[in-house]
This record gives C-alpha cells, structure tokens and sequence, in this order.
C-alpha cells in the first residue's frame, strides 16, 4: 500500500481563528480607563473565577507591556470570593 501526497503551490495560510485564551479575552483590550463589565451565570464560556484569574495573570503574562501596565479591578457581586457567581471588572 503506498500513501499518496498531493503538493500545493501558492496556497495561503489562514488567519488563526480559534477559540484560545487570546480569542476570548480580546476585547479586554478594548477597554478604557473607566469602563467596566459583569461576568455572570448568562456569560456563556466564561465563568467570574476564570475572568478574575486571567485579569490577575495579565500582571505578570500580559502579552505586551502596556497589557501588563494596565490596572483592573475586580468586585463579587454575588457569591463569595473564591467562589464568585457574578463579578464587575473595572479598568483603572
């Protein structure tokens, strides 16, 4: 049995679209000094504990400085705060 490849010329490569960390949290960039957000049960795909992990991780993994400059904070509006139901995240 012999495998067969076929070899392409000139085809270009795609844009990486996929569901990543980069992805989802994109529009955090969008944020400016003011705005805020509620991440809560109707959030689909992001829970509040997984939202305040990324904002604390950006200190220090921000993928540019001015990401890791920037200055978030974070409120539980229900639940507690290791296990927090609804949270608002403000950018400072």
């Amino acid at each position: 049995m012999t495998n067969v490849i076929t070899i392409e010329k000139n085809i270009p490569i795609p844009t990486i679209t996929g569901r990543g960390a980069g992805d989802k949290y994109a529009f955090m960039e969008l944020l400016e000094s003011g705005d805020s957000f509620v991440i809560n049960g109707n959030t689909p795909d992001m829970t509040p504990k997984a939202v305040k992990c990324w904002v604390y991780n950006q200190r220090k993994k921000g993928k540019t400085p001015e990401l890791r400059a920037r200055r978030y904070t974070i409120r539980t509006l229900s639940g507690t705060s290791a296990h927090p139901v609804s949270i608002r995240v403000w950018r400072r």
